[in-house]
Parts: structure tokens; sequence; C-alpha cells
């Protein structure tokens, strides 16, 4: 199928969502990492990162050059 047209629709929830899942089967995953598995550019998933940290579902560890993203632990 032809997935262009709901790009731009759905984004935010299916980026986000296909990032969830990426970093629970990939914890301490980069950002190139999670471009190249979510199928998005490496600036769209700096987004969504920002975002789902925002939210609280995620965090970075380790520094910039070799930390990664994880779930946050639930308290």
């Amino acid at each position: 199928g032809n997935t262009n047209g709901g790009i731009n629709g759905g984004i935010n929830g299916g980026i986000n969502g296909g990032i969830k899942r990426a970093v629970a089967d990939n914890p301490g995953i980069g950002v190139s990492q999670l471009s190249k598995i979510v199928g998005v550019s490496v600036r769209t998933v700096q987004r969504a990162v920002a975002d789902l940290k925002c939210q609280g579902v995620i965090e970075h560890r380790g520094s910039k050059k070799t930390g990664g993203y994880y779930f946050k632990a639930q308290v």
C-alpha cells in the first residue's frame, strides 16, 4: 500500500508509537538507529524523542556520543 497519504495525518502518533516500540526492544538505542528502524529522518526522531521526554515516557542516559534512550521506570 501507499503510506504517503497517511504520513501527515497521523505523523506524531505513529512515529511516537514506533519509537516507543523501538526503545522497548533496544534499550540504550541512539537517534540514528531509531531513524533507521522507524524509517524517518533523524530530525523527525529528535522531535518525537523530545516529545516523549516531555511526557516522561523515555529518558536519555549516558553521554551525548555514547548514551541512548531508555524507558523511564514508572514510579
